[in-house]
């Protein structure tokens, strides 16, 4: 991460979690990020381990800190989801199942589309369309 992401700083490891904050200029408005990665989940009934090839419990997520996303007068913010302990922080929606997996690298896919998003954000906050992938579509190959 930090040869590619020189601008991100490592908050938090252990054999297991991960914790990155940093910031990112996309277009008009710098944003500071958290990106974090849990080997496990922890659902109410109990911890569930890493499962090789299945990423619907088990992937990186990316909560933007400041500044606070905006929603537009008609339309909440597209593509993310809601953040139970942070809920002026949601999750944002970057890829859909089975594009990443543990296998792939955070600074290589989930950083590239989270710039990717929040170019998508700042455009969406300008005209109200929302220019990037998402449900429904499919990543364009770069």
């Amino acid at each position: 991460m930090g040869v590619r992401w020189p601008q991100f700083c490592l908050l938090h490891a252990t054999s297991w979690s991960i914790l990155w904050r940093g910031a990112l200029r996309p277009l008009c408005c710098t944003f500071d990020v958290h990106v974090c990665y849990h080997a496990f989940a922890v659902p109410a009934v109990g911890i569930v381990p890493l499962i090789p090839g299945d990423d619907r419990r088990i992937r990186p997520y990316v909560e933007i800190i400041s500044p606070v996303l905006l929603a537009r007068p008609e339309a909440a913010v597209p593509h993310t989801f809601p953040n139970r302990l942070r809920p002026a922080q949601p999750r944002l929606c970057l890829h859909l199942p089975g594009e990443w997996d543990p296998s792939m690298t955070i600074a290589d896919t989930i950083l590239p589309w989270t710039v990717e998003w929040l170019v998508a954000y700042e455009g969406w906050r300008a005209t109200g369309t929302w220019w990037a992938g998402g449900h429904g579509t499919e990543r364009r190959a770069a």
